[in-house]
């Protein structure tokens, strides 16, 4: 088989794991065709490690942008239920301040009647 044949079957049976002994007999023949495997090895090598490493980054970004996300939806959600006890809260001591005073008035004397006609307890409408 001549040079340019040997090149030729190399590229052709390179990936082709039933003719590994072949290409092995090749690359054992032609020195130049030995150089360009290990270059070929090592770039192989090289793309495998730059898959790893994207992939690896590729993993700490998502982990990163879903923390980031998780976050801002926690702090929606405490704002909406801090709100609601707000809101709750408030009614609760609106109400709880409206009975003492109606039953300071109350025990003041006065009638019902004449508490809804005071000016004193009118809301300021």
């Amino acid at each position: 088989m001549s040079n340019p044949e040997r090149w030729a079957v190399y590229f052709e049976y390179l990936t082709d794991r039933g003719k590994r002994s072949t290409i092995n007999e090749i690359v054992e023949q032609e020195e130049g065709i030995a150089m360009a495997s290990e270059v070929l090895l090592t770039i192989s090598r090289d793309e495998e490690e730059r898959a790893r490493i994207m992939r690896a980054e590729k993993t700490e970004l998502d982990y990163i942008s879903y923390m980031a996300w998780a976050k801002e939806e926690g702090q929606i959600k405490g704002h909406a239920e801090g709100l609601a006890e707000g809101i709750a809260e408030g009614r609760a001591e609106g109400i709880a301040e409206g009975r003492l005073e109606i039953h300071k008035l109350l025990k003041s004397g006065k009638s019902p009647d004449e508490i809804l006609k005071s000016e004193d307890t009118s809301p300021g409408i």
